[in-house]
């Protein structure tokens, strides 16, 4: 059954994080299930998820907060919930945040109050509310700030590079963050780790909690730093065919270690936390069927 399919999987920019995670997942389904994946890159969820609802694209993976506001009817899907997209499983928690340059005296979220942040997002307009909540976790707001519009996180960077703004929001993983690194030495700020911080990052970001990063563990984390972090939730359609949606999820949960080779963004899979339970997030019938028969979920 699975060599007669033809997935199409979405994916962000080129450069950015969520395109490297569909690119690695796309290749890993080709290898391991001998699927014909095709990747069709898009400026952000904000494009792709429609098209998964309509059933134009089969699947992507993407943040739980772009899930969340699709399925909710949320900002940018505001009004217009995406009554098809499902969950199939969560393949890892990601890290996000702001980075600086690493010559700045800059240390903490709290200590970046006026200066020039990276903000808009146009193409990616969920992201709006990641860079709320970081800051709300800091004790500031964007109005604390010099707000810079850029269309992309991917055109932030490349500000931060070229230094025309002074702190820069992605994701720890992405490919522009090694870029930068090497262009200018970076360090990523800490938000304090209390309950009171998280809270305020939840109001803005309800699927985000507070992620320690190990020092030493990824370019600009010179010591165990507490940023944002959230799940990489597998999407897809209430279209996809239920054998095929099985297949993956049995993949996904029997090979953990094949995962966490994909890509670093992978590296803390864990099959028994392949199936979170987000309030009011539907998971595709044969993805729930199978978690049920394992004991993940009642």
């Amino acid at each position: 059954m699975a060599h007669a399919q033809s997935l199409g999987i979405g994916a962000g920019t080129q450069g950015s994080q969520n395109y490297a995670v569909n690119a690695g997942f796309a290749e890993f389904l080709s290898q391991e299930l001998g699927l014909d994946v095709r990747v069709q890159a898009y400026g952000g969820s904000g494009q792709s998820m429609p098209l998964i609802d309509a059933g134009r694209l089969d699947l992507q993976l993407v943040p739980s907060p772009d899930f969340a506001a699709a399925a909710f009817g949320d900002e940018p899907f505001e009004g217009r919930p995406l009554e098809n997209i499902r969950a199939i499983g969560s393949l890892s928690s990601s890290a996000y945040g702001f980075m600086v340059r690493a010559d700045s005296d800059y240390r903490t979220v709290s200590d970046i109050e006026g200066l020039t942040i990276t903000y808009g997002f146009a193409a990616q307009p969920t992201l709006r509310l990641q860079v709320d909540g970081i800051l709300a976790a800091g004790g500031l707001s964007i109005d604390d700030m010099s707000a810079s519009n850029v269309p992309s996180v991917p055109n932030g960077v490349d500000d931060l590079i070229s230094g025309n703004v002074d702190v820069a929001f992605f994701a720890l993983q992405g490919g522009k963050t090694r870029e930068a690194d090497a262009a200018i030495g970076i360090r990523w700020l800490a938000v304090e780790e209390t309950p009171e911080a998280e809270a305020a990052m939840q109001k803005f970001v309800p699927t985000s909690y507070i992620k320690v990063v190990p020092g030493g563990s990824a370019p600009g984390v010179e010591e165990d730093t507490p940023m944002m972090g959230y799940d990489y939730v597998l999407t897809g359609g209430a279209h996809l065919d239920d054998d095929v949606v099985r297949q993956i999820v049995e993949l996904l949960h029997d090979n953990p270690d094949k995962v966490r080779g994909i890509l670093n963004t992978f590296a803390e899979f864990e099959p028994a936390e392949m199936a979170p339970q987000f309030e009011g997030i539907e998971y595709h019938p044969a993805a729930s069927a199978y978690y049920q028969e394992i004991g993940l979920v009642d």
